[in-house]
């Protein structure tokens, strides 16, 4: 609770040092609605002192999936107040594995074939200014990350011999950073933006690459790559760690209002 107010206080100032956010179109207001499809790999490990499960080799996660991503932009013409940023996104998924690897997870002993199934949801909440010099345009806060991850895992003759794993439990609060490239001779923006932080046993990671084409007058198509990781211990055995990764290209579209 104090690192979160401790953060929420940085963002302010943060945003107090920087002037308030320039629209692409000063006929157009300060909100931004996108949605857009991300083709994800996913992938990931489970490490104990007995064994490491991988998520594409043992358990079957090797195809990929297409997420819908949906977010939206708040902007506003205060100097002191910061901008907001919102994206979600869900993956649900379930796989047999093709192996009879026998694999040790959370003490138990998994033997022949596993089944899997996981249910992921993220929400990240970034307030940010930012400072405009001739076409760059260099963004600076915090992003507030809720993962809301449950994934079980049961061998697939033996049902009643099942374990449920769990994502980081609190918000997490990651610095943000993105870098914008305006070439506005040809309606186009390149985009750079990360955010990484690990505290205590949680770590969180996120960077992509987009470029922005200004289809219309209000809306840009995006087009880009993304990569999202985070890290966390088992609660009840602090030697064992799970270790989950989205990576893939993305395409999305923005509508000014």
């Amino acid at each position: 609770m104090k690192i979160t107010k401790f953060t929420f206080i940085l963002s302010i100032c943060f945003a107090s040092l920087l002037h308030g956010y320039e629209v692409e179109d000063p006929t157009l207001g300060n909100i931004a609605l996108e949605a857009g499809v991300w083709k994800t790999t996913l992938g990931g490990q489970i490490n104990n002192t007995t064994s490491s499960t991988d998520f594409k080799d043992d358990l079957g996660f090797d195809k990929d999936k297409a997420i819908t991503t949906v977010g939206i932009d708040l902007k506003n013409d205060y100097s002191w107040l910061p901008n907001i940023y919102v994206n979600y996104f869900v993956l649900n998924s379930s796989v047999d594995s093709r192996s009879d690897i026998n694999k040790t997870i959370s003490t138990q002993l998994f033997e022949r074939k596993k089944s899997s199934a996981l249910e992921y949801s993220e929400l990240n909440s970034i307030l940010y200014g930012y400072f405009a010099q001739s076409i760059f345009e260099f963004d600076v806060g915090l992003n507030f990350k809720k993962i809301d991850y449950k994934q079980s895992i049961k061998q697939i003759d033996n049902p009643s011999r099942n374990i449920t794993i769990t994502g980081p439990k609190n918000i997490i609060p990651l610095p943000y950073f993105a870098i914008k490239i305006d070439l506005y001779p040809i309606n186009t923006v390149l985009k750079a933006e990360t955010s990484m932080l690990s505290i205590g046993d949680d770590e969180a990671k996120d960077y992509s690459y987009s470029i922005n084409y200004r289809a219309m007058k209000n809306m840009y198509i995006s087009y880009g790559y993304k990569y999202n990781s985070w890290k966390t211990t088992n609660k009840d055995n602090i030697h064992e760690k799970y270790d989950m990764h989205l990576k893939g290209n993305y395409i999305n579209a923005k509508i000014l209002f």
